[in-house]
Formats: C-alpha cells, sequence, structure tokens
C-alpha cells in the first residue's frame, strides 16, 4: 500500500538504503492514521519531501543570516546532513537520525542514532534499532514507562529484547558527530576569513 512512499522515503531520508524493518513499522502506522507509541511524547517521522532539519535555516533572522559566525555553523550543519540522515523529529524541534559517516565501522548495522537538538548539541542513543535509541531517550531512568512502551511497540510487531534502558546495547558513533560539527564548523570560519580564535557555534 505505501511501496512507492517507501521507497521515496528510503531516497529522500536514508540516501537510497533500504528502510530498516521498525522504521517500516512506525512510518506506515503513522501514515495509516493507526498511530504509533512514540506519537505521545510528540516524536514522528518525517514525511518525505519534507526538509532536513540541519539545513532549515528559516528560523534566521535578517541580522542572523547577514551574521558570517552563525553562517558558518550553518554551513557546517549543512554539510553534517549528509553523513546524519534524519528519521522524525520532536515537537521541540529536536530530530532523530542514522549516522552514515562513510568512515563509520561496516560491522555496526544498522548504525549509531543521534538525537540533534536545537542548539545543535549531538546526543548518541542506546540501541541497536532505531526504537530502541527512542526508547533510550524517552526512558532511560524509568523501567516502568520502559516496560510500558516496549509492550505497545510489540503491538506493532517491534520487539525490544530488554526490560532497562540500561540493558541496551550503547553503539560508539565513529567519528564523533559533535566533534564532526565542530572540525567542519572551524573550516569554514578560516574559509571566510574569521579570526582563528575558535567559538563555540552554539553561543
Amino acid at each position: 500500500m505505501f511501496d512507492e512512499r517507501l521507497k521515496e522515503f528510503s531516497r529522500e531520508r536514508l540516501g537510497g538504503r533500504p528502510v530498516p524493518e521498525d522504521v517500516r513499522l512506525l512510518a506506515t502506522a503513522q501514515w495509516e492514521g493507526r498511530g504509533h507509541p512514540f506519537e505521545q511524547f510528540g516524536i514522528t517521522i518525517l514525511e518525505p519531501g519534507a526538509q532536513h532539519p540541519l539545513i532549515d535555516t528559516s528560523y534566521l533572522s535578517e541580522k542572523e543570516l547577514a551574521n558570517p559566525d552563525i553562517m558558518a555553523n550553518c554551513a557546517a550543519s549543512e554539510r553534517m546532513a549528509k553523513y546524519l540522515k534524519a528519521v522524525a523529529q520532536d515537537e521541540d524541534g529536536s530530530f532523530y537520525g542514522y549516522w552514515l559517516y562513510p568512515q563509520q565501522r561496516e560491522d555496526q548495522q544498522p548504525p549509531p542514532v543521534i538525537k540533534v537538538d536545537t542548539e545543535s548539541t549531538y546526543w548518541e542513543l542506546g540501541g541497536r534499532t532505531f526504537s530502541e535509541a527512542c526508547l533510550y531517550d524517552i526512558a532511560f531512568d524509568d523501567d516502568e514507562l520502559f516496560v510500558k512502551v516496549a509492550a505497545e511497540l510489540a503491538q506493532l510487531h517491534i520487539s525490544i529484547p530488554v526490560s532497562s534502558g540500561e540493558d541496551l546495547a550503547e553503539p560508539s558513533a565513529d567519528p564523533a558527530p559533535e566533534d564532526m560539527h565542530r572540525r567542519l564548523y572551524y573550516a569554514e570560519r578560516e574559509r571566510l576569513g574569521l579570526p582563528s580564535q575558535r567559538q563555540d557555534p552554539r553561543s
């Protein structure tokens, strides 16, 4: 029913890679209007055609757009979008995506899931699947909530093999997205001829 939509999602959101089974189940439940457990926490699967959050500058004022330091950070974010494939976004503007940097270890399948907040902070989430990563994010220190949401995911045929966020695997992104963004930002500042003193792009 959603074959073409999933193909489009694969092209736009995952660089042509197959849609992981749990993401497929979450997306189709959302598209069918049945909903999925993460929606109660404001997390929704991005629609095909939705702009990648890292390249969205619509929230910037004209003054900010004229600020070379801010634009250096925007340029770094745009380059990061090539490696961090956005899959879902929450109601606060943070988004979740797969880290697909070319040098990431090939044996990490599926790849690590990263959360990026509105301050461009990159959070490496636990779990080996997208669903486990979201569950790690929303219920890491709440075992009761973890079990409850895991049971709801099971109704969609998404299995969570543990009963606590502490028991989820913690894959390591290589290189760390936070470090990569920082390097790209500094390189862009240098390209623009800005002072070499390194500043935090989120300040």
